[in-house]
């Protein structure tokens, strides 16, 4: 019987000893029959970053539109940005006739969860430009004809403010060349996490790195608010920011020595897809003391798309026209605005 007994349970510990493996197989199979996980769509990616690229505000940094929701803690980001605009603005005492392309490589850091550092180092390009005669077909076909387009030779660079007594005030160079360098720093008040919205403060100070009319002497600090409510599929943002040029003088031409800036907008991503569809209108303070009608307001308002690939990677295309409505002759005529930006989250 005690025989018996002890090839019993030999017989149940190596039944056992095969059951189990095969077990944990089986398990093993079902969990690789099941689908993987979506991975997490990427996060709205903010507003349209509109800069006035308007030739005479290109001799000092200028603040945009940017996402109030900061990097989370350890990430990093590096976009590039070019603005593609063409210029035509002439009154009796200046003119501004030519393209140009804006350009800047912004590198963004978190390296606490509330704090993101960051800087902005923009190349320009300034040339006789190309663009022409498409805009002089467009406004031929909607018979908006601006008399003074038509009347001044094709491509042809002219960046000149004269004195009312024929001197030179300013003259903007063709060519290329580095701007102003800008350092930033950004501090959450709020976040989406927490109370269902980001806000966030933004300083900035521009150093006087350019060169010739591509920047300027003095520093330039700057401060701004930037708010954001996302929804589902839709994303709501605005701000508004002021700076302060501490040497108001280009040449022999007279900035404002403060300019604001402040602007609304909206996305909408069917689906919280890979495509987002964004409209935005933007106002700059004046950007001189006289000249008039340089010392008024110029608006902007603007309209693209929004391309999410993986690996937290974004593309924009989008385009950015003057409201001629309210003045065409203190701000860029139109500009197309293209960006690539990719995130790093450890």
């Amino acid at each position: 019987m005690v025989e018996e007994s002890r090839r019993r349970r030999i017989l149940v510990i190596a039944a056992l000893g095969v059951a189990l493996p095969l077990g944990a197989v089986a398990r093993a199979a079902d969990e690789s029959e099941e689908p993987a996980a979506e991975p997490t769509p990427l996060p709205f990616g903010g507003p349209i970053e509109i800069q006035d690229t308007f030739l005479p505000a290109q001799v000092r940094p200028q603040l945009y539109s940017e996402s109030a929701a900061l990097l989370p803690q350890g990430a990093f980001s590096a976009r590039v940005v070019g603005d593609w605009s063409n210029h035509f603005a002439k009154t009796d005492t200046y003119v501004f006739d030519g393209e140009s392309v804006t350009s800047a490589l912004r590198l963004r850091y978190a390296p606490w969860r509330r704090v993101e550092i960051g800087a902005d180092v923009p190349w320009v390009v300034r040339f006789n430009g190309t663009l022409d005669p498409l805009i002089e077909d467009v406004e031929s076909a909607l018979d908006a004809r601006v008399r003074a387009r038509f009347e001044t030779p094709r491509a042809r660079w002219n960046a000149l403010v004269i004195a009312p007594n024929g001197a030179r005030r300013m003259r903007l160079l063709e060519g290329s060349s580095q701007g102003d360098v800008s350092l930033r720093g950004r501090f959450a008040l709020a976040r989406r996490d927490e109370l269902g919205f980001d806000a966030s403060v933004v300083a900035s100070l521009g150093l006087p790195t350019g060169s010739d009319s591509f920047g300027g002497e003095g520093v330039t600090p700057g401060l701004g608010v930037d708010l954001q409510k996302s929804f589902d599929t839709v994303n709501l943002f605005g701000g508004a920011s002021v700076q302060h040029f501490t040497d108001a003088t280009e040449q022999d031409f007279r900035l404002a020595p403060w300019r604001w800036m402040t602007y609304a907008g909206v996305e909408w991503r069917p689906r919280h897809g890979w495509l987002g569809v964004l409209l935005q209108y933007q106002v700059y303070g004046p950007l001189a003391r006289t000249n008039d009608p340089l010392d008024e307001p110029a608006h902007y308002y603007a309209g693209g798309f929004r391309v999410y690939l993986p690996e937290r990677v974004t593309l924009d295309a989008m385009a950015i026209e003057n409201n001629g409505l309210v003045e065409n002759r203190n701000s860029t005529d139109i500009s197309f605005h293209f960006a690539v930006g990719w995130a790093f989250q450890p």
